[in-house]
């Protein structure tokens, strides 16, 4: 997945989603308060759709620890947006 910001892109992970936020897990530290933009994919399973949906989502980070050897950053989801597949 990738997280984006301005012009810079963030190789993450995804951890947790819940409907109002999202844990990453990355290699660097993003800075509290920076509005990211990411995309979601969300299993038909899990869904109970006949297929996999996209969700565009923006929001912004409300928290970023080191743990391990990586970082874990907690972002909110301010606007989301099912996008045609």
């Amino acid at each position: 997945m990738m997280v984006t910001s301005e012009e810079k892109e963030f190789s993450a992970h995804t951890r947790n989603v819940s409907a109002s936020g999202i844990l990453f897990e990355l290699d660097r530290p993003l800075p509290v308060g920076l509005n990211i933009q990411f995309s979601l994919v969300m299993p038909s399973a899990v869904l109970g759709t006949p297929r996999d949906i996209l969700v565009r989502c923006s929001g912004r980070v409300v928290r970023c620890s080191m743990y391990q050897s990586y970082y874990l950053a907690a972002a909110t989801i301010d606007y989301y947006q099912f996008a045609e597949q």
